[in-house]
């Protein structure tokens, strides 16, 4: 145990004495730690964004869209066709579970006027039960009936984003009239602020009008774009989401070697989705990790090959007054293990630091990534002792008579 106090003391004086060459083998560690634990923390902290996103689309969720959902550019796309799901859908749905709050929807992106201002906007042609399927409010006036939806009423619930963007006040905008691609619609509702969705998109930069208005009176189309289920209990989900696969194929009339025309999805299956699509950033984080590991190692065992080198006469001297070969050895991996430790633990704050800034302008989550740093940490450390095993037997193998009279 004294052995090793004294080899601890030694490598201490040695770092301090050279203290250029240990900060820069430091920094060799900490930059590249530092970097990597910002990647994990902000890919952590998007993930769990994400998964706060999907859970806020509403209670026990099932979403039902035209085609097929294929990941592209780490966000879902509709690709095949896009115009399989229709209002008897969603009428064969909404009758076959009774139990369950059922909503449909349209949507197109149009130019929305209203005075001297115009705005492009995202125009949602919706069941009025699209409210309560997924948790939207109205913060002034009301929502509209199912009566104005039959009637294909022109009347319109505006989102914050829209009303900035058309340089107006709620106050201004509520009873006005509006023109959405020169149609004049009557706002009766301002929408609460929903926020950015799991697509990227703001859910305030959209007007939610009847749905059978948007499709006869604006899109001219008969088909709509989703169908959102939301089941009266956990449990039922997957028996929901069942029966609207088998629903949905005998109105399609897909026989059994067909694939599937739409998608269905819960909530668990949404997030796994986009879980996936965040893998490349996981791997991207890995490979970071091993380049810096592997670059701070390089450069503590450059350093200690230089300290070799100039502290011959010095390890000629500890042989001469009885260190012993294990003792060098102790000492240079001492050494190692202090450069590599210092470097990952600043470097592993330090990235924390710089993630709690960046989440903190940003509104990210701030997620410490402990899956990855407990690991990082000890590898790094490893890595730094296995790199000075090489200047460390070069300095065991050091003849005392040669080196005290070199």
């Amino acid at each position: 145990m004294n052995n090793f106090f004294i080899n601890f003391s030694q490598a201490i004086r040695s770092i301090s004495r050279r203290k250029g060459k240990s900060t820069l083998a430091i920094l060799g560690f900490l930059i590249g730690i530092s970097a990597t634990v910002v990647i994990a923390s902000i890919s952590s902290g998007v993930k769990e964004k994400t998964i706060d996103q999907i859970k806020s689309m509403g209670s026990n969720l099932i979403v039902v869209t035209a085609g097929q959902l294929k990941v592209v550019g780490n966000r879902p796309h509709q690709v095949g066709n896009v115009t399989t799901l229709t209002p008897f859908d969603y009428t064969v749905i909404k009758k076959d579970l009774p139990n369950a709050k059922v909503a449909a929807t349209q949507q197109k992106s149009f130019v929305v006027k209203f005075s001297d201002y115009s705005a492009q906007t995202t125009i949602i042609g919706a069941t009025p039960s699209l409210f309560s399927v997924r948790g939207y409010t109205v913060s002034m006036g009301r929502e509209f009936t199912s009566r104005e939806d039959r009637l294909r009423e022109r009347v319109a619930i505006i989102g914050r984003t829209v009303i900035q963007n058309l340089n107006a006040v709620p106050e201004q905008l509520l009873g006005a009239t509006i023109l959405i691609n020169n149609i004049p619609f009557r706002v009766i509702g301002i929408q609460d602020p929903v926020g950015i969705n799991i697509g990227g998109q703001d859910e305030d930069n959209q007007i939610i009008i009847p749905l059978n208005t948007a499709l006869d009176r604006l899109l001219n189309v008969t088909y709509i774009n989703n169908i959102y289920i939301s089941a009266p209990q956990e449990y039922l989900m997957s028996s929901y989401k069942d029966e609207v696969i088998r629903i949905l194929r005998q109105n399609h009339k897909l026989t059994d070697n067909q694939e599937n025309d739409f998608t269905v999805q819960d909530q668990s299956d949404i997030i796994a989705a986009q879980t996936k699509s965040t893998q490349t950033l996981d791997s991207l984080t890995l490979a970071l990790a091993m380049i810096a590991v592997f670059i701070g190692g390089l450069g503590i065992a450059a350093v200690l090959l230089v300290a070799v080198k100039e502290r011959t006469k010095e390890i000629g001297v500890r042989k001469s007054f009885g260190a012993t070969k294990q003792d060098i050895l102790m000492q240079f991996f001492i050494e190692a293990a202090i450069l590599s430790g210092s470097g990952t633990i600043f470097g592993v704050l330090i990235g924390l630091l710089i993630t709690f800034a960046i989440t903190f302008f940003t509104k990210m989550p701030f997620v410490v990534p402990y899956k990855i740093l407990i690991p990082l940490i000890f590898v790094a450390f490893l890595m730094g002792v296995i790199f000075g095993t090489i200047p460390a037997k070069k300095a065991a193998d050091v003849d005392p008579i040669r080196a005290i009279y070199s």
